[in-house]
């Protein structure tokens, strides 16, 4: 009789069971070769996964441009256009053209980009960078200036020379509206970067894509594997 009822649930248990075990197995399977796959550097897109994972841009994008090109921070991520630089920063201050290059005002420092927005050089303390940075523009002369903690600063990049000032006449950059395609596309690239494969996947593995329902249903999945295999095991000794 106990046999039957061992050969009963285990045959049941184990169709239940089996999708779990070939979620698991594929889920580690992809994870086990992370590098090989890229999945720490490929991104989900799908809206509705990402609003499961509450992914949204922190606040309003803060933007300025310089004619037809706009520089834009949404969080700590920084964009030229449509495209991401490498440079992270919780400030931007404003941007500047001087030399042919368009100089970002950021947290005590200044990152200097060509016009189609390579990075060429980052300015800090160790350069002179004033501290507590407020605001960048240009003089009447065009010539690069800087309000900071302690005065403005009048800029010679050239020569990394900062000649300060209690106070300096300037036309300081301000904050513009995103034309509007661009604050979408803008939007689309931050909350695409916010959620990789590789996450997905060790939440899908784990449950924890389900919170803590998702943990609990893994954890009676293991029980189940577990009563399986002792089942199983003890349904072949009987036979022999």
């Amino acid at each position: 009789m106990m046999a039957i009822w061992f050969h009963r649930w285990h045959r049941r248990l184990g169709i239940v069971t089996a999708l779990l075990v070939l979620l698991l197995s594929t889920s580690g399977l992809f994870l086990n070769h992370t590098e090989q796959f890229k999945l720490d550097r490929r991104y989900i897109h799908n809206e509705l996964l990402l609003s499961w994972y509450n992914i949204r841009p922190p606040q309003n994008p803060v933007s300025f441009h310089h004619g037809q090109d706009w520089v834009t921070r949404i969080g700590d991520r920084l964009y030229f256009n449509d495209q991401e630089l490498e440079q992270r920063s919780e400030v931007l201050w404003g941007i500047a053209v001087q030399q042919e290059m368009i100089v970002l005002a950021l947290k005590d420092k200044l990152l200097l980009l060509s016009m189609d927005g390579r990075q060429i050089e980052k300015l800090d303390g160790y350069d002179g960078v004033p501290g507590g940075m407020t605001a960048i523009g240009v003089n009447e002369y065009d010539e690069l200036v800087i309000r900071a903690a302690h005065g403005d600063y009048l800029v010679d990049l050239n020569a990394l020379a900062w000649q300060d000032y209690d106070e300096i006449a300037a036309q300081w950059s301000q904050p513009g509206v995103l034309p509007t395609e661009l604050e979408q596309d803008l939007l689309y690239l931050y909350r695409g970067k916010g959620l990789s494969l590789e996450r997905l996947l060790l939440d899908l593995h784990s449950g924890r894509l389900l919170g803590n329902a998702g943990v609990y249903i893994v954890d009676v999945a293991a029980l189940l594997f577990i009563f399986l295999a002792l089942s199983g095991s003890w349904m072949w000794w009987r036979r022999r």
